[in-house]
């Protein structure tokens, strides 16, 4: 259609040039006026220029056609009332082919926002870089386990991290390691995930990294691991000792019964009395061992927390006026405070309280040494705005080798202890979504932490 107008107003230009310059001959050469000539002559020069003019409308839009998609504005239009009907479906096309570019560049702009809105609001952290360490995308999950706010360039977490950079450049397509940091939040050791993968986007070489905080899925697996442990040889322990406890009852019994026929009777006693006195031997110590199998069965047997709002405040007139005569007794300064005063977790009550009381009575025998020993129960906001509890005393501290291994089932630095305390008192904290962490100062202070 287009080329059919077009085709019959060039037929008709070219006619009438035809008929204009053999007019325009006609009167240079028959014509007695020399005016007749010259206005034949411009005649024909403004029709040249018509006919040029119309020759070059559709390469002018044609022209700016491509010129909008060279540099990418679809916001060009082609069609207007008034102008050229003969070009118009010629330009109607180029509209509809803007619009289906605008309606693409939307889609995709969409789908781009989509993606990014994704990758930052999932939990894992991204990092996407070049093979200089350029730092092409890192969401804000990536940024938190960081502990940065902005970031450029893989080598600027050398400050902070120094073993991070090397190790994130050194990842091999579909490569996965694990690497020990700490948190920027709480300042507790955490291990991150790291997993690797290449792609080419704009013949460019990228690497994108996961980044994933695993370290209470290692304390869960670990626990998991422990309690599983604990049951199989409790089980085992109480099957074989308990008939045994309950013959050497028995047997005592029976032994008691009979002995004073044979103090009666001539008959000598002394061996039966050695006898006697093995089977209360093995009795006691049966008794002893399932007491001692009982006490480590409380690692599988905490209970479902029921959680509920309350006050630090509340939690320390629990705790305190059951440890305060125990300080007392043992000459210990004994300091508790909470700042501020309306300071609340979402806990159970009791749980929590186990928890205070198992670290204040083992701050109790580790500063109870110190002429001037302190333990101090505090409970306040930490980083993040989080609740915070600690208890502190000016014992000898630990040894590092011990701070390592102090949560593991088992495991004590005191002589009568059972080693089973703190490792309750931290599946209780893994239980309210928290964390208990130690630092210590050998000979300065040793800091137990409830992160709620």
């Amino acid at each position: 259609m287009v080329y059919k107008g077009l085709r019959i107003q060039y037929s008709i230009r070219m006619v009438v040039l035809l008929a204009t310059a053999g007019g325009t001959v006609y009167w240079i050469t028959q014509a007695g006026s020399a005016v007749l000539p010259v206005l034949a002559i411009a005649l024909l020069l403004l029709q040249i220029y018509s006919l040029l003019h119309l020759l070059e409308r559709p390469q002018r839009d044609i022209l700016r056609f491509f010129e909008a998609i060279e540099f990418s504005d679809f916001s060009q239009t082609f069609s207007s009332p008034g102008r050229d009907k003969t070009l118009e479906p010629l330009r109607a096309a180029f509209d509809t082919v803007m619009q289906a570019f605008q309606k693409a560049r939307s889609e995709k702009e969409a789908q781009y926002r989509y993606f990014q809105t994704v990758i930052q609001h999932i939990g894992i952290g991204i990092l996407v870089f070049t093979h200089d360490g350029r730092i092409d995308l890192i969401n804000q999950r990536a940024k938190r386990i960081l502990g940065v706010r902005r970031l450029t360039r893989i080598d600027q977490l050398s400050s902070q991290h120094p073993a991070l950079p090397p190790a994130l450049l050194d990842l091999g397509p579909d490569e996965a390691t694990q690497i020990q940091l700490d948190d920027p939040e709480s300042g507790d050791p955490v291990t991150l995930s790291l997993r690797a993968a290449r792609f080419i986007l704009h013949n460019e070489p990228l690497t994108l990294v996961s980044l994933q905080n695993i370290q209470s899925e290692l304390e869960s697996k670990e626990s998991e691991a422990w309690q599983n442990l604990i049951r199989v040889l409790t089980h085992e322990i109480m099957n074989s000792i308990t008939p045994i406890s309950s013959l050497a009852a028995t047997a005592n019994r029976i032994l008691g019964t009979i002995d004073d026929q044979l103090e009666a009777s001539a008959t000598p006693t002394e061996s039966v009395k050695d006898v006697k006195e093995a089977v209360r031997t093995i009795e006691s110590r049966s008794n002893g061992l399932l007491k001692f199998v009982e006490s480590y069965r409380k690692l599988t047997r905490i209970p479902k927390p029921e959680f509920r709002i309350v006050t630090i405040g509340e939690l320390f007139d629990h705790v305190v006026p059951l440890m305060s005569p125990k300080m007392q007794e043992k000459g210990i300064r004994f300091v508790h405070t909470v700042e501020p005063e309306t300071l609340e977790i979402t806990a159970d009550l009791n749980l929590v309280e186990q928890v205070l009381i198992n670290l204040l009575q083992n701050a109790v025998d580790w500063a109870g040494a110190n002429p001037s020993a302190e333990v101090t129960l505090r409970g306040c906001l930490g980083k993040a705005s989080r609740p915070v509890i600690q208890v502190a005393d000016n014992g000898p501290g630990i040894e590092k080798e011990a701070v390592e291994r102090i949560f593991i089932p088992f495991f004590t630095t005191k002589q009568d202890g059972s080693g089973i305390g703190l490792s309750i008192s931290r599946q209780i904290m893994r239980l309210h979504g928290g964390s208990i962490s130690v630092q210590t100062t050998p000979g300065v202070e040793t800091v137990f932490t409830l992160k709620f």
